[in-house]
């Protein structure tokens, strides 16, 4: 696999999973495209949800995006109104395909099918279409993390060079022949690969950098209970409230620190209210990198152009490991998700304070390595215990992981792709109960009346 764009890292998308529900959402606009080619009268499409996707998927709303992908559904346009548009369908009683009304009944036309046995991919929806009894058409779509879709295929301009990037230290090496940083070589790739020069590629990181603050600022605002049923209260207005009341008296933590943990739980209490947030690399993990670039930029007034640049090289980070290993929490566990986001975070303030390339590399390997083995667990299946708390510990690890490496001059002997080696291991190692079942782990410690 060549290395994504970063586009593919930072994606607009709906909460409370990138792989579970922006995922899920995809594979329905994909199927509602390849039947269109058809005559959709006196047709039912039957949504089979297998695997993870129907472990956890009541919780992570996987059945109300599939369904809304099949109606078509644009994520940057309409994600505000996710739910509203999936009621809208249930009342109506149809998916509309193009102008065909195909029935739809929640009740009859989706399966649950548990079985993690036989799968490629524990993310697994199958679709199929018949008319009159006979099978028309069938899809099998398998969700991979951060909203992409194994059935989707990178396209690139050149592929010469593609061995020269195919892991962070040889990117480094090319770095470092041509006299450029992390993000420069994000510029280049970009345009070189996927003919997005540079001005394109920040017009389009400033679009997700405002929405990334967005939802920073809302989390603060907004009080009341979270959506599911374990009526979770919404944390981070009351804590940035003490936060402002207490200032002068807080002693345990920086104000820096303090305040970068109560907006990664701004950001990630959004997200499970079924928010519009940026994949930084997936939702769940979607507060740790906006949290600290924020507060790093309040603290040091930078303008938003170098935000940018960091963004480019935390993306860089979050290319590297979907290249190389695996974002999603149902094939790896959390240390996928909460690991690489505090990874790329780490990276990304190691540039904001003057860190060389070899700095950068040795905080996003301390941000990684230090998660390892984290598993998968969510309560109910919601993305919100231990989810939301993981955020804003992520959040400040990958300010320490940065200040580490500062402060050793990158003296490390793992680099940080054997760091993402050894997360695939384990993750190949680890319990399916362990990787967003809700089978195991702190996902037992809570039973509350549900079922999926």
């Amino acid at each position: 696999m060549p290395l994504p764009s970063i586009l593919d890292v930072f994606r607009i998308s709906i909460g409370p999973s990138s792989s579970h529900t922006l995922g899920a959402l995809r594979s329905g606009l994909l199927f509602r495209e390849k039947v269109s080619k058809y005559n959709l009268d006196n047709c039912r499409i039957t949504i089979e949800l297998c695997g993870s996707f129907a472990l956890t998927g009541k919780g992570h709303l996987t059945d109300k995006a599939v369904v809304c992908g099949l109606n078509g559904m644009d994520v940057e346009r309409d994600g505000e109104r996710f739910l509203e548009i999936y009621e809208n369908i249930v009342k109506k009683g149809y998916v509309d395909i193009y102008g065909y009304k195909i029935p739809f009944n929640p009740e009859e036309d989706i399966v649950w099918n548990k079985n993690l046995d036989n799968l490629t991919h524990p993310n697994t929806v199958r679709y199929r279409l018949t008319k009159d009894g006979n099978v028309i058409d069938e899809e099998e779509y398998r969700s991979v993390g951060g909203g992409m879709l194994d059935r989707e295929k990178v396209k690139i301009k050149t592929e010469s060079t593609e061995e020269t990037f195919k892991d962070l230290c040889n990117i480094m090496d090319f770095c470092k022949k041509n006299e450029i940083d992390f993000a420069e070589f994000v510029d280049y790739l970009m345009e070189k690969r996927y003919s997005i020069n540079r001005n394109r590629l920040d017009y389009k990181l400033l679009k997700r950098w405002t929405i990334m603050k967005r939802r920073i600022d809302g989390g603060l605002r907004k009080e009341g209970i979270l959506p599911g049923i374990l009526k979770l209260q919404r944390r981070a207005p009351k804590m940035f409230k003490e936060y402002l009341e207490n200032l002068r008296s807080f002693r345990m933590l920086s104000e820096e620190v303090t305040l970068t943990s109560i907006y990664a739980i701004a950001v990630a209490e959004e997200n499970a209210s079924g928010a519009l947030v940026v994949t930084a690399p997936t939702c769940g993990s979607s507060g740790v990198l906006p949290a600290v670039l924020c507060s790093i930029q309040e603290r040091y007034h930078l303008q938003d152009e170098k935000i940018l640049d960091a963004l480019k090289v935390a993306g860089l980070i979050g290319m590297v490991v979907i290249k190389n290993g695996s974002i999603a929490g149902a094939e790896v566990g959390c240390q996928g998700e909460i690991g690489v986001a505090c990874s790329m975070a780490a990276a990304s303030v190691c540039y904001l304070m003057g860190g060389s390339i070899e700095q950068i590399e040795f905080a996003a390997e301390i941000g990684l390595e230090h998660h390892l083995g984290l598993t998968c667990d969510p309560v109910a299946g919601l993305v919100q215990i231990p989810c939301i708390e993981r955020n804003g510990t992520a959040a400040v690890s990958a300010l320490n992981a940065s200040n580490l490496a500062l402060l050793s001059r990158a003296e490390h002997q793992v680099s940080f792709d054997k760091a993402v080696e050894t997360m695939m291991e384990i993750g190949k190692d680890m319990s399916a109960k362990y990787k967003e079942t809700s089978l195991g782990g702190l996902a037992k410690t809570i039973k509350p009346a549900f079922h999926t």
